[in-house]
């Protein structure tokens, strides 16, 4: 199946394509090739067994935020701004950018590039850009912290974990742009730090991890970067009180704060949360600067392997290592 905006195309927009898509079996892999070009649309995919293929420069831009109002007057949330959002599982989508354009600022507040409420998902040489909550990693928590529901696009398929791989990815944003309860590995990515309209403190990650859960979040050789002039940026702060995230051979730039990770105002959560840094060059010095709940070593002997992140899966072989991983599910 193609998208563009050639005469040839199957489609002119992804969103078709997608409604396409989802009248097709959703056992049967498919895959959906995107031609070179900006699409301004909001998308949704719900579908299983499916790969998503850019050709040449891709983006998918839109801008929706949280503080915009609905036909009733009422602010639509958080959870109903992706520009593009994924339900399904055993998806692996490559070379797209995806964009949320709304901005920053109180009148904007979070506005989600991308919704991966997906399972067995891998991301490789992607994009996404946005400033507040640029990427949210499923599942949701059971409930808001006031315990009302969260709303949005509705959740077809309820997962009760989702696993992601991301390779080669960059992700940029100011404040919790990676969120959410996802076990997510995230290999040789860059994640960028933008600039903080009000000149508040950034943080990378907020992660939700559900309590019983072996991993959240683990970065293994990314690159943490900045726009010149971002400083006073943290780690970490937990969206939920068990929150799991891990440094491993990340290289930081000064942008980060010596303290490394933030108790979201409670101290409560510095006793459940689980943070950790593998592999940091003068770890015996920083230790001293970093919070005392938080692990920093310079050794790797602990340090999660990806083969025990997704113990019981083989998706990230499969799907992450060579892309044929649905080759495979044919041939079989």
């Amino acid at each position: 199946m193609l998208v563009g905006k050639e005469s040839f195309c199957d489609y002119h927009t992804i969103g078709e394509a997608a409604d396409a898509l989802e009248r097709l079996p959703n056992e049967q892999p498919e895959t959906l090739y995107i031609m070179s070009g900006v699409y301004e649309e909001a998308v949704r995919i719900y579908r299983s067994n499916l790969r998503i293929v850019g050709i040449g420069r891709v983006e998918i831009t839109r801008s929706r935020y949280a503080k915009q109002k609905d036909e009733k007057g009422e602010e639509i949330g958080t959870f109903a701004t992706p520009t593009l959002f994924l339900g399904g599982r055993r998806l692996m989508l490559e070379n797209l950018t995806v964009t949320n354009a709304a901005g920053q600022g109180d009148d904007i507040g979070q506005a989600v590039a991308v919704s991966a409420y997906c399972d067995e998902a891998v991301f490789r040489c992607c994009t996404f850009k946005g400033h507040q909550d640029t990427l949210f990693t499923g599942p949701l928590p059971p409930a808001t912290k006031q315990g009302g529901s969260f709303g949005g696009i509705p959740v077809r398929e309820h997962h009760d974990r989702c696993r992601q791989l991301y390779r080669y990815c960059r992700i940029e944003g100011t404040v919790d742009f990676i969120f959410g309860g996802a076990t997510a590995y995230f290999e040789q990515c860059e994640i960028r730090s933008l600039r903080h309209a009000k000149r508040g403190s950034g943080y990378v990650t907020a992660a939700s991890t559900p309590p019983g859960a072996e991993h959240g979040y683990v970065f293994r050789d990314c690159l943490l970067t900045a726009e010149q002039g971002v400083s006073d940026v943290y780690l970490g702060r937990p969206w939920r009180e068990h929150a799991k995230t891990d440094f491993v051979g990340c290289k930081l730039g000064g942008h980060i704060v010596p303290a490394g990770w933030h108790n979201w105002d409670n101290p409560a959560n510095e006793t459940k949360v689980r943070y950790r840094e593998f592999g940091v060059s003068g770890a015996l010095a920083l230790r001293e600067r970093r919070v005392p709940w938080a692990l920093c070593t310079d050794s790797l002997d602990a340090a999660p392997a990806k083969q025990d992140v997704f113990q019981g899966t083989d998706f990230w072989i499969q799907g992450g290592e060579n892309g044929t991983w649905q080759r495979r599910r044919k041939e079989a």
